[in-house]
């Protein structure tokens, strides 16, 4: 069995891969509500599931946050339906 190349496949040439470029800045430090997030996340434990929001506040507050950052994440995170908060606004709940 003989492979017939047409004309057409021979000035054919493969696409050639190009390398992404660098990040700008390997060691940029995480948005204010991707670290609070993260604090959130830590502070629910092994079962991953809710946490209290006046809990996460002082913990939150207490790595250097300030209670607007604090706010202006969970209200970030609640859009992006990652979290839950509760009627009362007392219990985060992750999704």
């Amino acid at each position: 069995m003989s492979v017939v190349f047409s004309p057409w496949d021979l000035g054919r040439r493969p696409p050639t891969l190009t390398p992404s470029p660098p990040p700008l800045s390997p060691r940029s430090p995480p948005r204010p509500s991707d670290a609070i997030f993260a604090a959130l996340r830590e502070l629910s434990g092994p079962s991953g599931r809710s946490v209290s929001a006046a809990e996460g506040l002082q913990r939150c507050v207490a790595k250097g946050f300030t209670p607007l950052q604090f706010h202006a994440a969970l209200q970030e995170y609640e859009q992006l339906n990652v979290l839950q908060l509760n009627a009362a606004r007392s219990r985060i709940t992750f999704v």
